[in-house]
């Protein structure tokens, strides 16, 4: 490389250097930028995983997403992701407290619950009502507990009535088996579930039956402190996370500043060292004069210049680092922000879904009728009901047992959703009871309803040495005019599955317009 020798060439020189200078500084703020904004884009995505969990975090998230919205600086950022991070410990703390609360008050009806009047009854009712209305989804088994407690409350009843103890205890077993066909536990809490479900098969008797009751309830409480061990465990790390990136960030700002300030200075010496060379050239009288004393200020200025751009080398080293902390910190905080969404999607799955024939459970139906019902009265579509129960299943349960009865509703539940899958939403509404939603006329349902009984009808079950021939009644209803709503539908499907019982089973009632 030659070196140059005159004053212009030696200027033309350091202008060119000055030039690659400003492209790298250029590249560098392109590269920052572009970081910032995926970083940006991942805590505005994580905000959005959070909303809904906690008023205060909802608040502070709000606020947070309308910074990086308005592409405020990390300067900026920094104080609400702090204030972030001490809201999660609160909620967490608050989590606890809770949940603590809870499992003590139901502790606490469990051991003075004895209600005796129909009053009594109601404020039970009531209460069943509230719980039926959980805030997280780990509270899903909470209202089960409620209906179990409900079944101790029937049996103490009839504890002192002699008579009809046997009838109640009988009763209350068969309840409590079909309760627990609608509970799916994982792993040991699997493996106990079905252990109870085995001493079901056999008559118990009643002291049996509470502590069974006690046991699935154990199993309930179990469940629900494992999810939320789970969910303060997510808490806990995304709080670490968000602490690492605000530690990184708040670095990030400080260097930042520091090389500013140096670059500013350095900036500000290569205008002084130009502007010296510049006035010589202009005030010189003598080439030989002009030439030492450029030379000496160009001696001056090219050290200056190497400073600046070992601040560049400097600046760009610390930025790498400081990206590559942050980028390894993001891709661990998504990972388990991703865990943690498949697990609540599963969840909320299993809550729907109907443990015995994986069919879509009654809260699955109510939450869809609810979502057809809002497009019916938009007049987008033609909306409903039918209502199908297996007849006379009451015998094959006493006759062959509840393992060959689960075996039967498995069959059934089948049968039905393979021929109405493609027209209906088909649930199971509770026992043998059966619940389909249509966007067709009530007369095409009624159709579709005749042929799927037809199916049912003709399945050879055979229990033991026995052949048996199971049918299935159904009621159907419609929507029709604007007084229509979703309990009243309901009822009117309902009373025209009784009457197809009434007019001797194994048919498809359609409800008259004045049920």
């Amino acid at each position: 490389m030659s070196i140059p020798e005159t004053p212009q060439e030696q200027v033309q020189h350091l202008s060119k250097k000055l030039k690659q200078s400003i492209q790298s500084r250029k590249q560098l703020e392109d590269d920052y930028r572009r970081d910032s904004e995926r970083y940006s884009e991942f805590v505005n995505q994580l905000c959005l995983a959070l909303n809904g969990v906690d008023n205060d975090l909802d608040s502070i998230i709000h606020q947070l997403r309308s910074q990086i919205q308005q592409n405020a600086s990390a300067a900026v950022l920094d104080p609400l992701i702090e204030k972030l991070s001490g809201a999660i410990a609160d909620y967490t703390i608050k989590f606890q407290q809770q949940t603590k609360q809870t499992t003590d008050t139901i502790s606490n009806a469990l051991a003075k619950l004895e209600p005796s009047t129909r009053q009594a009854e109601k404020e039970l009712a009531s209460i069943e009502k509230a719980f039926e209305k959980p805030t997280m989804a780990l509270t899903h088994y909470l209202p089960l507990v409620n209906r179990l407690l409900n079944l101790s409350h029937q049996c103490a009843v009839t504890k002192n009535e002699p008579k009809a103890d046997a009838v109640a205890t009988e009763t209350y077993q068969a309840q409590l088996f079909d309760l627990l066909s609608e509970v799916e536990f994982s792993g040991n809490s699997a493996e106990a579930l079905q252990q109870v479900k085995t001493a079901l098969q056999k008559p118990q008797s009643l002291d049996t039956l509470m502590t069974i009751s006690l046991k699935v309830m154990r199993l309930i409480f179990n469940s629900v402190n494992e999810e939320r061990k789970s969910a303060q465990s997510f808490l806990q790390q995304l709080n670490a996370s968000l602490e690492s990136v605000n530690s990184i960030l708040g670095t990030t700002v400080s260097t930042s500043v520091y090389f500013d300030e140096q670059r500013s200075e350095l900036n500000e010496k290569l205008k002084l060292g130009v502007s010296d060379i510049s006035d010589c050239v202009h005030g010189a009288s003598e080439l030989f004069e002009l030439k030492e004393t450029v030379g000496s200020k160009l001696e001056q200025l090219g050290v200056t210049l190497e400073q600046h751009i070992l601040l560049q080398n400097q600046e760009r080293e610390n930025f790498t680092k400081n990206t590559s902390e942050l980028e390894d910190k993001l891709r661990q905080t998504e990972a388990e922000v991703e865990r943690y969404k498949r697990e609540l999607a599963q969840q909320k799955f299993r809550s729907l879904q109907d443990a015995l024939t994986k069919l879509p459970n009654r809260s699955a139906f109510e939450e869809r009728l609810n979502m057809e019902f809002a497009r019916w009265q938009k007049g987008q579509t033609a909306l409903t009901i039918a209502i199908a129960d297996v007849d006379f299943f009451k015998d094959v349960n006493d006759n062959f047992g509840h393992i060959a009865g689960d075996k039967t509703l498995q069959v059934i539940a089948g049968t039905l959703n393979k021929a109405l899958k493609n027209d209906g939403f088909v649930c199971r509404y509770g026992g043998e009871e059966f619940a389909i939603i249509f966007c067709l006329d009530e007369n095409q349902v009624k159709e579709k309803m005749e042929l799927a009984r037809e199916k049912v009808a003709n399945i050879p079950f055979k229990f033991k040495t026995d052949d048996i021939r199971i049918t299935v009644s159904a009621g159907v209803a419609s929507f029709k005019n604007n007084n229509d709503t979703t309990v009243s539908v309901f009822e009117r499907a309902d009373k025209a599955l009784y009457q197809a019982k009434e007019n001797g089973r194994n048919n498809v009632i359609l409800a008259p317009d004045g049920y």
